[in-house]
Parts: C-alpha cells; sequence; structure tokens
C-alpha cells in the first residue's frame, strides 16, 4: 500500500514538476528575446515568409503519416472504416495536446475515434502505442542524426539506448506481462518485432518534421547541416513530449531546440526558429484539422458508429 501511494503522489506531482519546467522553458525564451532583441530583430527582417509554406506542406506530411500508422493500429484486422474518418479523427483529436495536462494528447485521439463507434479500449491502447512508437522514433532518428553530426553525441548515445530498452522491453517477463495487459484488445499485442517495425515505420514522419524545420531555418538564412537538425529537431520535440503537464511542451521543446543548435547559429537566430517553427506546426495542426473534418463530413467527427471494433 505504501508503494501504491508513493505512485499516486509522484502521478499527482508530475504535471506540476512539468509545468514548473514548462515556465523555466518559457521563462528563457522569453529572455533571449530581450537580450538579444536587436538579434532577432535583424533575423525577421530577413525572413523569406513564401518559405514557410513549404514547411506548413512538410509538416503536414509528417502529421499524415503519423496519423495513418495510427489508424492501421486502431482497426488492426477489422473492417476498416473510410481513411477520411480515421484521419478527421486524428487530426481532431491531435488538438488535445494544446490542452493543458497530461492526459489530453492521449484523450483526444482516443475518444473521437470512440465517438466513430471504436471500442474504448482498443482506442486508447491503441492511441498510447502509436504516441510511444513515434516518440520512440524521434530518439531514434535524433540519435541517428547526433552521432552523424556528432553534435551532442553523449545525447545521442543516450536516445539510443532509450530505443534499444523500450525495444527489449517485452521481452522482460514482468514488463511483457503489463504490455499484454495493457495492449491485450489490440490484433497484436506489443512484442520486440512489432515495437521494432512500429518505430521504424514512424522514421520518415521525422526527416520530414526535421526538413519542416530547416526550410523554417533557412527562411532566416540559417545553415543548419540537415544531421544536426535531424537531431535537434527531433529530440526537442521528445523531450517536450516527456516533460508532462506542458501543453504541447510549449517553451519546453523551444528551450531545448536552441540549446542544440546554437553552436551553429547565433541564439537570437535559433530562438527566431524555435518561434516559427513552433508556429508553422501550429497551422498545421489547425489547418489539418479543419480541411480532414470538410473531407470527412460531420458524421466522422461527430460519431456514427461506423468503425465497428
Amino acid at each position: 500500500m505504501p508503494r501504491d501511494a508513493a505512485r499516486r503522489r509522484l502521478a499527482r506531482l508530475a504535471p506540476a514538476v512539468g509545468v514548473v519546467i514548462g515556465v523555466a522553458g518559457v521563462g528563457f525564451v522569453v529572455r533571449t528575446l530581450v537580450s538579444r532583441s536587436g538579434e532577432v530583430a535583424d533575423s525577421w527582417s530577413a525572413l523569406e515568409a513564401p518559405r514557410l509554406l513549404l514547411a506548413v506542406g512538410l509538416g503536414a506530411g509528417a502529421m499524415w503519416w503519423i496519423g495513418r500508422l495510427w489508424s492501421g493500429l486502431l482497426v488492426g484486422g477489422r473492417p476498416r472504416p473510410p481513411t477520411r474518418h480515421t484521419m478527421a479523427w486524428y487530426f481532431t483529436g491531435q488538438l488535445g495536446k494544446y490542452v493543458p495536462g497530461g492526459i489530453w494528447p492521449i484523450v483526444g485521439r482516443s475518444e473521437m475515434a470512440v465517438r466513430g463507434g471504436v471500442e474504448r479500449a482498443t482506442a486508447y491502447a491503441a492511441t498510447a502505442l502509436s504516441m510511444a512508437t513515434t516518440y520512440g522514433a524521434a530518439a531514434l532518428v535524433g540519435g541517428i542524426g547526433s552521432l552523424v553530426s556528432w553534435r551532442h553525441p553523449v545525447a545521442g548515445v543516450a536516445s539510443l539506448t532509450l530505443v534499444v530498452g523500450a525495444a527489449l522491453a517485452p521481452s522482460v517477463p514482468l514488463l511483457g506481462s503489463i504490455a499484454t495487459r495493457l495492449f491485450s484488445r489490440l490484433d497484436t499485442p506489443p512484442s520486440t518485432i512489432l515495437l521494432v517495425r512500429l518505430v521504424g515505420a514512424h522514421a520518415p514522419s521525422w526527416v520530414l518534421i526535421s526538413l519542416a524545420t530547416q526550410v523554417t531555418a533557412s527562411a532566416f538564412g540559417a545553415d543548419i547541416g540537415f544531421a544536426h537538425m535531424l537531431c535537434a529537431a527531433s529530440l526537442s520535440w521528445l523531450v517536450g513530449f516527456l516533460v508532462v503537464g506542458v501543453p504541447g511542451g510549449i517553451g519546453v521543446r523551444e528551450a531545448v531546440f536552441v540549446v542544440l543548435v546554437s553552436p551553429s547559429v547565433p541564439t537570437g537566430v535559433a530562438v527566431s526558429v524555435a518561434i516559427a517553427s513552433r508556429v508553422v506546426f501550429i497551422v498545421v495542426d489547425a489547418a489539418c484539422a479543419v480541411i480532414a473534418g470538410l473531407a470527412a463530413g460531420r458524421s466522422a467527427v461527430g460519431g456514427t458508429g461506423s468503425a465497428k471494433a
């Protein structure tokens, strides 16, 4: 019982700690904006705005790919609802990550699927596995980028170690039994082979996210090598996700990104790129939610029981 009480206290404490870290991250970004205002102003005055449209397109491609993989986990071998429906569930549910609290990214997507007719246990299991392997791919791509560019190699080794450890977890008897119970409603419970396959399948989305961020950086005239950008973009998103309680990792992602790319570009420019990249992906999320909802029609978003789990 004391152990259960400790877990409950930790669960209550984690979001509060996340908020503190998020506030610190925002404070870091704001302080940099103020202390390097001239540098920041110069970078925004040189902005080539049309390039941001290409960044939005690349970002949308990355999110679409993640959504398609989630759709496959959601329905497994059962009759698949129209893609326009599952993508509407995905993109609308994605907006939940901007709500404060650590659970809304999972709840948003899962509840949209439930409203569409998927059984609740299946929807939540698929979403949890999707998010775990999505960010496992971020650690993989970021780690590879770190070692190839030899920027922050310690972070790269740590990321790859995390991926290997997570992939091997199902082969550990205790962890394997826990995973089997958590994901019992899926057609194929997680195994090392499945996790490796899913992480690999999600890797292209992080290549696209990194490309979108690199295009955003180029709009400010920043020259960041692509391997270095794989490291900075992927790992900054990963850390932003891991800090529970911060909506969309705001402040945390930007601060980590600035730290990771500052050796290559001036800090003021790095902050400008981080902020512009945040705006690009907010536009991606909002625009894709609207477009997917319109494509699917009200039935997919409102829920008609079209997907029988």
